[in-house]
């Protein structure tokens, strides 16, 4: 039996998922072993649990969907998330975020179901996740997320120093 790998390879891995984005987005925050090397946040949001280890993580996180935000004039307001079941807190998504994910947001359009008009949403690439971004609650409450994550990420690790600014802040000259 082989067992050099076994221990530090995984059996399996997701090298790519889809996320949905939609309605107002509430998350739990939590910060473990803040100004050491050992620093993390994890945050729980619409079955998503995401942990992050660096300030430059979280400013990447911010800076991508805060620029999502310049393509969604033809997303609908809000599109009401589903009913949770009571008490459930379910996680059908864990990510961990290293360092900054490089990011690309596409405008997509196609007819619903009936054929009787267009369904507008964004997409959002970061590296291994697509968040189909689906209405404006879903995406302004995600970034205000986001920012508070990257707020208290300037607290927490030991590269805030460089990966502070705030990225939603557009300068104008």
């Amino acid at each position: 039996m082989r067992t050099e790998f076994t221990d530090f390879v995984p059996a399996a891995l997701i090298t790519h998922t889809t996320a949905a984005i939609r309605g107002l987005q509430r998350a739990d925050i939590s910060v473990h072993h803040a100004r050491t090397t050992d620093a993390r946040i994890s945050m729980t949001f619409t079955g998503i649990h995401m942990t992050i280890y660096s300030c430059d993580a979280a400013q990447g996180l911010l800076e991508a969907f805060d620029a999502a935000r310049g393509h969604m004039a033809n997303l609908p307001r809000e599109i009401p998330s589903p009913r949770a079941e009571s008490g459930s807190a379910r996680i059908a998504l864990a990510l961990e975020w290293t360092r900054r994910p490089q990011y690309a947001v596409l405008a997509q359009t196609a007819p619903n179901k009936a054929g009787t008009a267009a369904v507008h949403w964004l997409d959002l690439y970061t590296g291994p996740v697509t968040w189909q971004i689906r209405d404006q609650i879903g995406l302004k409450s995600t970034i205000a997320l986001l920012t508070q994550v990257h707020r208290t990420a300037a607290a927490v690790f030991l590269d805030a120093a460089e990966h502070s600014a705030d990225p939603t802040i557009h300068v104008e000259w």
